[in-house]
């Protein structure tokens, strides 16, 4: 009777024995993953968080359902037959883009001129598993909306981000003007705004060891007579460039054969962009760490964490099958004129182009809207 006794004893003591050991094993996950989470979003903290209005695009061009008038079905009898219905191809949507707008900005700490240097825009298209660069160029003509209190006239793309910073006293207004005018001009719809400095620039390219970019003649001599940003000279082919000189790489205009064009300049830092993502890819995660930890205070962003959060979660399945793409410059087709802008008798070189062109190419490639013919 003792012995059976003393079993059941040692299966209930078994079974809580067991029970506290799922209940620690338990805390121990949780505690474990609230610490990723804690981590996480430290790590998103970083970067400097700025509420920018979201706009209301009512003015988006769509086009008319169109009604169909069907025939009367006949009175006789019918056979009814059943068919499978034909699979119905996929139409794209503006469910399936993500505009991301990255502006890197040339204002160094204290200065008050807050100009976009450069202008990217990121298109997720998450049905395609794609993302398509295409870059703004910056001497374009274009007329921002009205902001503030303030009306313009027609100025430089690069100098709207200036000019919402300047009337609106923060980043948050450099990228809503910005956002305003990309739509007014262009009907871009932007969803998330990234701005970069130099020195967020600079910083994660040395730590990664520099980007690889294959050089021209006249990219390497260009280089090689910069003084200033670039300590080390340069071959043609292909080099490892550092921050500095990736830096220069990115802003040059001027050499041999450039005829100060925008649109090989934007090339070259698409390429660049490209070429750092490569390299992010060959990093383990304690380097990607070190190299967020120094890079993100020097970001800011309209996005808030748990915004961040959504977008990773939707590209996280695709990753294996994303591919980045050049999406050539905005506007596609330009051409350049003197113009005295400010009114002061001097002339400024710019480009112009055919807004409604323009819009109908750009809502294709960043909303899937096909014009009407």
């Amino acid at each position: 009777m003792s012995g059976k006794y003393e079993r059941k004893k040692s299966k209930k003591s078994g079974s809580k024995m067991a029970l506290i050991v799922v209940i620690v094993i338990l805390v121990l996950l949780l505690a474990a993953v609230a610490a990723i989470v804690i981590y996480y979003n430290t790590m998103l903290g970083k970067m400097n968080h700025v509420n920018v209005p979201k706009i209301n695009y009512t003015e988006a061009v769509t086009e008319p359902t169109k009604t169909e008038t069907l025939p009367e079905p006949p009175t006789e009898a019918l056979v009814t037959e059943t068919t499978v219905p034909p699979t119905q191809p996929h139409v794209a949507s503006q469910d399936d883009y993500i505009n991301i707008l990255v502006v890197g900005q040339a204002a160094r700490g204290g200065e008050e001129e807050r100009f976009a240097d450069t202008m990217i825009l990121f298109t997720v298209n998450t049905y395609e598993k794609s993302i398509t660069m295409t870059s703004f160029l910056r001497d374009t003509l274009v007329k921002p909306p009205d902001y503030k209190g303030h009306t313009f006239g027609r100025i430089k793309l690069t100098t709207v981000y200036h000019m919402g910073s300047f009337y609106g006293g923060g980043v948050e207004n450099s990228m809503e003007l910005m956002n305003l005018t990309l739509y007014n001009n262009f009907g871009v719809e932007v969803d998330h705004n990234f701005e970069i400095d130099f020195d967020a620039f600079v910083h994660v390219i040395d730590e990664l060891g520099g980007v690889d970019i294959e050089l021209t003649q006249a990219e390497a001599d260009y280089l090689n007579a910069d003084d200033f940003w670039v300590y080390e000279d340069v071959e043609p082919g292909m080099n490892t460039l550092n921050g500095m000189t990736a830096l220069s790489y990115a802003r040059m205009r001027k050499a041999e054969g450039d005829s100060d064009s925008d649109i090989v300049r934007t090339s070259r830092q698409r390429k660049l962009v490209e070429s750092l993502i490569a390299k992010l890819k060959t990093k383990s995660p304690s380097r990607l760490q070190k190299i967020a930890n120094k890079v993100l205070p020097l970001v800011t962003t309209s996005m808030t964490n748990s915004e961040i959060t959504d977008l990773l979660l939707t590209l996280a399945p695709m990753v294996s099958e994303l591919t980045i793409e050049q999406g050539g410059t905005c506007p596609a087709e330009s051409w350049g004129e003197m113009v005295d802008i400010y009114g002061d008798g001097m002339l400024h070189s710019v480009l112009r182009f055919e807004e409604d062109k323009t819009k109908a190419y750009m809502r294709e490639r960043t909303l899937g809207e096909v014009a009407a013919n």
